[in-house]
């Protein structure tokens, strides 16, 4: 009997999410059918993001909780259980879905996906949490934020600009393609000077575009961004930009247009458990495409096998 089967079953679901009426529906129908109790189902707003819902999901005894949404939902759900042992089960709705597209959970078959998140194995995987100090519009800068997840990428510099002018309106017509619609005008611009370091060695003096950390490495469209990237080998994956001239862009441009592997020389790849990084000036950040806002450092570390997620076999 599956976990599913013994017990009640919890579900964080997004209803601003695109397709939240139909998947919960769906979800509903699956669980009667299959004689499971009907889901006890916590719906996100605002001010409650999904991860005090799954917390108290946790504290009540959940074995399994179903977490339906885009990118933000189920990182903040994925907070939670980390460390837990209570499975995640992922019905992926919303703009880009990048967790789920790395784990192939993305499908536009909602039964499909529902029958994944209530059947499908569990496989551990890892997860990235990320601490910084924010600077305020007036240039204060406040202490140390508590340390919160990522489970694709989190991006300092230029990239994060990108997703910081990127309009919400834009997003729900375009979805991921927004991105790069918004990115085109900041290609050009100067790279940004940080110092790093990696794995608590000395700090280097480094010139990027911008600074990506990675647990999973594809996006959408296939493109591998990082190429060697596994979400469950206790590693993250940085990669720096140091690109000074238009002329630098045209590897990394043909890689993206056509799904090609980013692996030019232009690049550089490293391994990390760790990584700590101060800019010169302060830097905007992101976490999975989220906007973080402009930080002065950041501090980044893998937490191993943190993660139960319900994946098909070989995802």
């Amino acid at each position: 009997m599956s976990e599913a089967a013994s017990g009640t079953l919890w579900a964080v679901m997004n209803p601003a999410a695109r397709g939240y009426a139909v998947m919960r529906r769906v979800l509903e129908s699956a669980c009667r059918d299959a004689g499971l109790p009907a889901p006890i189902v916590a719906t996100t707003t605002v001010d409650a993001d999904g991860y005090p819902q799954a917390r108290d999901a946790v504290a009540a005894g959940a074995r399994v909780v179903v977490v339906a949404g885009g990118d933000g939902t189920v990182r903040e759900v994925a907070r939670a259980v980390a460390g837990t042992g209570v499975e995640l089960g992922i019905l992926p709705i919303g703009t880009a879905n990048l967790f789920a597209y790395n784990l192939r959970l993305r499908t536009r078959k909602p039964l499909l996906a529902v029958d994944r998140a209530l059947f499908a194995p569990a496989r551990t995987v890892d997860i990235g949490w990320a601490s910084w100090r924010e600077v305020t519009p007036e240039g204060a800068v406040g202490a140390p934020t508590a340390e919160r997840p990522f489970l694709v990428m989190a991006g300092l510099g230029h990239d994060a600009a990108t997703v910081g002018t990127t309009s919400p309106r834009l997003k729900r017509h375009l979805g991921w393609l927004s991105y790069l619609a918004s990115g085109a005008r900041h290609l050009f611009a100067r790279p940004l000077a940080m110092r790093v370091s990696l794995d608590n060695a000395p700090g280097r003096r480094v010139q990027t575009w911008t600074l990506l950390v990675a647990n999973a490495g594809t996006i959408p469209g296939g493109i591998e961004v990082f190429p060697d990237a596994v979400p469950d080998d206790g590693l993250l994956d940085v990669m720096e930009l140091p690109l000074r001239t238009r002329a630098q862009w045209g590897p990394v441009a043909f890689a993206g247009l056509t799904g090609h592997r980013l692996d030019t020389t232009a690049l550089r790849y490293t391994k990390v458990r760790t990584l700590w990084a101060v800019p010169d000036d302060p830097a905007p950040l992101h976490l999975d495409g989220d906007d973080v806002g402009p930080v002065a450092d950041l501090r980044i570390r893998v937490q191993h096998a943190a993660l139960r997620v319900r994946a098909p076999a070989g995802s």
